[in-house]
Formats: structure tokens, sequence, C-alpha cells
């Protein structure tokens, strides 16, 4: 397993302690970052669902499907597992089996805690038919602020994927040229990733890490994904290192241009570096998320690319990927008062999207630390030519 029991055991008892302040008797946590979070598990859906399930004192319990009996003890720190079959259809299976759970441990009339953001509507609507008596309450900003700072063992993981997002980088740029294709590029990339998290993590399975490449028109797309198109001289190329290790999220993203810059592409670019730079330099305990994000903003607005922002100037990170966990309060967004902590995990990534000059993105990743702040990845910065 990644993480110590210690360290494991932590997050639980932790939540035990929010549990008792709101009266609730039982948490049952169904997102893929809460299970990976509390139960160190994952699974492929593929139509099924599990829960962790989390008593405000006693043992915590995972449901989860037949299929991965063998899976639960290989990867979850816990030991007390129920499994449902698929004798009928996967929702019955989790929510008779959860049922039978919850009545041995005196939980059906009492007050359960749920993540009403993330669950579906059927799965809730199934489980309030079961337990007719039971008060369902949403934790799901309970849940999302408790992983908000990081512990010291998620910060060394961390650190521990941006060198690996380090080796993509290097091998991605290694491999840029004319006439190549974004898929050639990319998997080449995507290689030498996987090289990077066997070599420190053995036994772990590779899941999750995206590497995308999207140049000339499409770089303005900003989370474009590699085709078949080949790289031509003159292009604006984007490029994003989506590394994971065990769910846990770094992104590397560089904007380079395929032999000397255009003209038309100086102004943009410089701009998002003037704008990356300050933004990591405003990063430290006790500023606003959202005066940060102004720092990066103002840049943009007095260069005059305030209409081609497509998104915010970065975000948390931790458990997070394509489909599953955004924190919003480390979210570095201008409307977000939320005061940044050592142990929190953002991204500094401002943007400009040119319609027919190309897309200009450069992104890094920092660990708030007790007096500033750590980058967690580090290559060049600057304007990058590929000749």
């Amino acid at each position: 397993m990644i993480f110590s029991n210690m360290e494991m055991q932590s997050r639980i008892e932790r939540l035990q302690a929010i549990m008792a302040a709101q009266n609730i008797d039982v948490v049952i946590v169904s997102s893929y970052h809460g299970n990976l979070y509390y139960a160190g598990f994952w699974m492929l859906p593929m139509g099924r669902f599990n829960f962790t399930v989390v008593p405000a004192q006693g043992s915590v319990a995972i449901v989860a499907p037949i299929m991965e009996c063998d899976r639960v003890p290989t990867y979850s720190w816990i030991t007390d597992a129920h499994f449902y079959s698929d004798a009928g259809t996967s929702l019955a299976g989790l929510v008779q089996t959860t049922k039978k759970l919850l009545i041995e441990r005196g939980y059906v009339l009492d007050r359960i805690g749920v993540e009403k953001d993330v669950m579906p509507v059927g799965v809730l609507e199934t489980l309030q038919a079961s337990l007719p008596g039971s008060d369902f309450t949403d934790v799901s900003t309970t849940l999302m602020e408790q992983r908000l700072v990081k512990s010291t063992e998620e910060v060394d993981l961390l650190r521990t994927n941006g060198q690996i997002s380090d080796v993509g980088t290097e091998a991605l740029m290694a491999a840029v040229a004319e006439g190549r294709t974004e898929l050639e590029i990319s998997n080449q990339s995507l290689l030498a990733t996987d090289r990077a998290l066997t070599e420190r993590f053995p036994d772990l399975e590779s899941f999750g890490t995206i590497i995308t490449c999207a140049s000339g028109p499409r770089s303005v797309i900003p989370h474009a994904v590699s085709t078949g198109k080949r790289l031509e001289r003159g292009e604006i190329v984007n490029f994003n290192i989506l590394s994971q290790v065990n769910g846990y999220y770094i992104s590397q993203e560089r904007t380079l241009s395929i032999g000397p810059l255009r003209e038309d592409a100086r102004k943009p670019f410089e701009t998002i570096i003037e704008a990356h730079a300050r933004g990591i330099a405003a990063v430290k305990p006790g500023v606003k998320c959202g005066d940060v994000a102004r720092v990066c903003i103002d840049v943009l607005e007095r260069a005059g690319y305030d209409q081609y922002q497509l998104h915010g100037p970065g975000h948390s990170c931790g458990i997070m990927g394509a489909f599953w966990g955004r924190e919003e309060k480390g979210e570095i967004r201008p409307y977000n008062d939320n005061m940044l902590e050592p142990g929190m995990v953002v991204t500094i990534e401002p943007a400009v999207y040119l319609p027919g000059v190309g897309g200009f993105r450069h992104c890094d990743v920092l660990a708030v630390t007790a007096d500033g702040h750590e980058l967690l990845t580090h290559y060049d910065r600057g304007l990058l030519e590929v000749r």
C-alpha cells in the first residue's frame, strides 16, 4: 500500500471527530476520490459501485462487487469487507448489502452522511427507499475540506509524482519535431512516464495518466487530446503531462513554438510567462486563493486578453482526475476567499487562447509550506522554441 496504516487511520479518526461534532452516526462514502482517500481502494466501476462505510465509532467497512474480492485486500488497509454478487442488478446488490451491514451495526434509523454532490440520484433514492427511517444529510463539503490540506505522506507522494512528471516532460520535449504526429509524441512521453512510475513503485498499477499534445488550431482547446495531426513549422503547440500515482495528480503543462516564434504569438506568450511567474511568487500561507488568482488575471487584462481566458488560473491538487476529485475551497479563482495553508497543493496555470494564433499556458504544481511554497514540477518556464 502507498500510505501507512497510521496515515489511513488518522484520516478516519479526523472524520469521526467531525461526525461526533455534527451528530452524524455513519457516513457512506460513494465517490471514487472518497473511497481512495479513506479506504485506499479504487476500482473500475463498469456499471457497479462500492461504498466505504464509516461509523461514528468502531471499524470501517467496504461494500464492493464480488468480482473485487481479491482486489480489496490487495489495495485497502480495511479488513471488514462485504461483497454483493451479480445475481440481481448491481444497484440492488449494493443497497441490500449496505442495508444488511447497517442493520448489523444498529444504524438503520440514524443520521447518515452521504456525498450528494457526486452520488447518482438513483443510488441515493434507492438507499432512501430501503432505509425509510433514516435521516440522510449531505457531507460533501465536509469530506472535501478534510482532503484540502495534505499530510506529509501525501505531499511526499506528490513530490515523487512531480519527479515522474519531469521525466515525461523531458521525453516529450525530446520527441517534439516538425512532421511528427501528436500521438507519436504523447505516446513516447507516456512510455517514459510509465517507466519512471514502475521504477519508483514497481507493484503499483498504472492508471489514469494522460499525456496530451495539441498543435496549431487545436491548441486553443484547453483539454484537447492527441490526434494523428502532424506538427507544422510556425505552429504553437501545448502539452499536458497529467501524471497520476494511486489517483494523486500532477499537471505539468508547457507551450512551445515549432521553429522560430511568429511575431503575432510573441506578445501572448510573453504575457502568460509573466502571469505564471507572478502567480507562483504570490503563493504562500495566509494569502487568499482569490488574491493569487487576481495577480495572474491582472497581467492578462492589462495586456488586453481578458476576453480570451477560458478558465481560472489554477486549482487544488490531490486525488484528482478527469471525472473526479475537485476541491472547491482550494480553487485559484477570484471569488475564493479561502486562505492558503501549509500542506495545500495547487496549480498555477494562467492562459490565453487566441483563435487563429494559438493557445498559451504554462502550468506548475506547488505545495504551500510554512514560509512560502515548494515547486513540485520543474521544467523550463520560459519562451520555448523547438528548432
